[in-house]
Formats: C-alpha cells, sequence, structure tokens
C-alpha cells in the first residue's frame, strides 16, 4: 500500500508540473515558453489535448524513473526520499542562480557593491508598496487591526491557489 500511495504521489506530482507547463504565461522567467515547446511535440505552435496528455504520460514516466533508483519498478520510501531531497536540493540551486543573475546586472560573473544596493533598492521598493497596501486609512502607521486585515487576506489568497491547484489535478 505504501509503494502504491509513493507512486501515487509521484504521478500527481508529474501531472502538476505539467498544468504548470502549459499554464505558465509566455516569457515567464521560470522557462514558461521553454516548457510550451516541449509540450507543442509537433513544433506547429498550437498544442492539443494529445500533445498535453503525451507529455503528461513522458513525465511521469521520466519522474517514476528518476525516483526508483535501483530500477525494480518499485519506489522505495528511501527512494523516494531520496528523490524528494535531491529535487529540493536542485531547485535550492536553480534559485540561488536566478537570484546572483539578478544581483550581477552587467553579466560578468561578478556582484559589485553598486549592483548589491540597486538590487536592494528594488527590494525597498516592493516593501514600501506592501506597507502602503497594508496601511488602508493612509495615515502611514500600521494598526493591528491592518496588520490582521493583511494576514487575512493573505490567508484567503493562498487557500484561492490551493483551490485551484486541487480543481485542476
Amino acid at each position: 500500500m505504501k509503494k502504491l500511495t509513493i507512486a501515487a504521489l509521484l504521478v500527481a506530482g508529474a501531472g502538476t508540473l505539467t498544468f504548470a507547463a502549459v499554464a505558465a504565461p509566455h516569457g515567464h522567467k521560470g522557462g514558461g515558453e521553454k516548457m510550451l515547446e516541449q509540450v507543442d511535440a509537433n513544433q506547429d505552435g498550437n498544442i492539443t489535448k494529445a500533445e498535453i496528455e503525451a507529455h503528461k504520460a513522458t513525465k511521469k514516466a521520466e519522474r517514476f524513473a528518476a525516483a526508483d533508483a535501483n530500477g525494480d519498478g518499485l519506489v522505495s520510501f528511501a527512494e523516494f526520499e531520496a528523490h524528494a531531497e535531491a529535487e529540493k536540493a536542485r531547485r535550492e540551486a536553480e534559485r540561488r542562480e536566478r537570484r546572483f543573475a539578478e544581483l550581477d546586472s552587467d553579466g560578468d560573473g561578478f556582484v559589485t557593491q553598486a549592483e548589491m544596493e540597486a538590487a536592494k533598492g528594488k527590494r525597498g521598493d516592493r516593501q514600501e508598496s506592501r506597507f502602503d497596501r497594508m496601511d488602508t486609512d493612509g495615515d502611514g502607521v500600521l494598526t493591528s487591526e491592518e496588520r490582521e486585515a493583511a494576514k487575512a487576506a493573505r490567508a484567503e489568497r493562498k487557500e484561492g491557489r490551493r483551490g485551484m491547484i486541487r480543481g485542476n489535478r
């Protein structure tokens, strides 16, 4: 039963990845356009349901094979755990590479203090914008009520995203 559950989790994960690939906007930094090209098997610029289903099947098989370290057609908990850790490390490394590339604005492979300060300024702008959204009465003070309202709105948005994911499995 445990092996069946693990296999189901792997298959569900592959389906979610495929949905993300198809739903990603063109030109998205996360590679949405590249992923769409992978789904478009005949490269005609259009994506059919058949291409999506074929892509999903391929991704599911690849994901299962990657987790099945010993190739016996079964995924043990140890294999599942090792695969999950490897995927987590891969995603974290990609995130760090993207972040470094964002900081390295001239692309020379080094980050100067000026580049760091410029990036820090961008983050400060986002924080100021967040403050302005939370300060609903515009008085320059975040009251406990405004913070609680912002927290509730954030939880509602998060739950909405979860519902979208659950509804599209």
